[in-house]
């Protein structure tokens, strides 16, 4: 029996690590041979040990330099062609991006475009970023309309986003909703409540940080409010928030920061109401884990965050970049807890339902079997 070949290229080691292992080592099980492809920080030692090889590629992100991007692509060029994968999952802008220029030299090879989030660039208004996007477009248009290339999407409003583009047929393209949540560690614990508020994500203006601390202001002379947030500012993004303001809103007590924290478990454990007001997002993996820890969840009626939260459901959906809603928002839950428990409890459910590990490897797996 062949043993198929399958290559992952994700930006870094770290979001392999916390997005695509459960998916990878249950491929590897199923006797794949699996190549990591990624800008390596601190993981290459671990991954390897997990079973997997690896392929360091030096991403510099945002960058457009032409000389750094040639030398990578070339890299990735010669990697595959002395790989020779049956598959090639790309995940992330970057990744798609040098996939769809070497897709005309690699026919055999199937690949898989994850579309997970168009974020900025439909959100970013700035000339360089515009640039990105056309670009993006123009890719994408003219190397993977091949019948050896598939679309993965996480919701449903990217999908129909890029379509309306007329950049795809409907017959390529799949909706498999995340990456999967463990729901046998994901849950919750009989333990006292520590903090009201828990905002576990990248600290980005993007984020809807700004409008969190705005309606925290709203609240803050008439409801003591103990708010953890758990991420760092990720300095490379261009929606990164300046670390002295963070140290500020801490000074100020409006927020409790504890920086990025390998385990955010045991966080999500001891806080009531899951916090996410961002402006767009593929299918935020830090709601999932809060539904699957049966916390109510506050977000965005926007793509992805209106994926996992079913208003008045599992939690409450609010305008984006609306501070005094998102702060009614928070008052409604906080005040009235058997409602907060009732939407913890739907959102497990939920998560059970729509978006665990087994049923998020099981879709991969059929489109492995589609397709090769």
């Amino acid at each position: 029996m062949k043993k198929y070949k399958l290559l992952y290229f994700v930006s870094e080691d770290q979001y392999f690590l916390s997005h695509k292992i459960d998916q990878a080592q249950s491929a590897l099980k199923k006797g794949f041979d699996i190549l990591i492809i990624c800008k390596f920080l601190n993981h290459e030692k671990k991954i390897r040990k997990l079973g997997f090889k690896t392929k360091n590629i030096d991403f510099i992100r945002g960058s457009l330099n032409p000389l750094i991007e040639i030398k990578n692509i070339l890299d990735f060029f010669f990697t595959v062609m002395k790989f020779k994968p049956d598959v090639i999952q790309s995940i992330a802008l970057k990744p798609i991006l040098y996939s769809s220029l070497i897709s005309i030299l690699t026919k055999k090879t199937k690949l898989i475009m994850c579309i997970v989030g168009l974020g900025f660039l439909f959100i970013d208004k700035r000339i360089s970023t515009r640039i990105l996007k056309f670009t993006y477009i123009f890719l994408i248009k003219t190397f993977l309309v091949k019948k050896n290339t598939s679309f993965v999407f996480q919701n449903n409003d990217d999908k129909d986003q890029i379509k309306s583009l007329g950049l795809i047929k409907n017959s390529r393209t799949f909706i498999i909703r995340g990456s999967g949540i463990n729901t046998n560690k994901f849950k919750t614990k009989n333990i006292k409540k520590k903090y009201d508020l828990i905002f576990h994500s990248r600290i980005l203006y993007d984020k809807g940080f700004l409008e969190l601390i705005e309606a925290l202001r709203y609240l803050k002379h008439t409801t003591k409010l103990n708010v953890l947030v758990i991420g760092d500012t990720d300095k490379e993004n261009k929606s990164s928030i300046n670390v002295e303001k963070l140290k500020d809103w801490n000074k100020e007590k409006l927020i409790i920061w504890k920086g990025k924290q390998k385990n955010v478990l045991p966080f999500l454990q001891i806080s009531k109401i899951a916090i996410l007001p961002s402006y767009r997002e593929g299918l935020p993996k830090s709601l999932l884990e809060a539904a699957s820890c049966e916390l109510p969840i506050i977000t965005s009626d926007v793509a992805g965050c209106k994926d996992i939260c079913i208003n008045n459901y599992n939690g409450l959906l609010v305008p984006p970049k609306n501070s005094e809603l998102l702060a009614m928002a928070i008052k409604k839950l906080l005040f009235n807890p058997k409602l907060a428990r009732k939407f913890g409890k739907n959102g497990r459910k939920l998560v059970e339902e729509k978006f665990s590990t087994k049923i998020v490897n099981e879709g991969f797996f059929k489109l492995y079997k589609k397709i090769i």
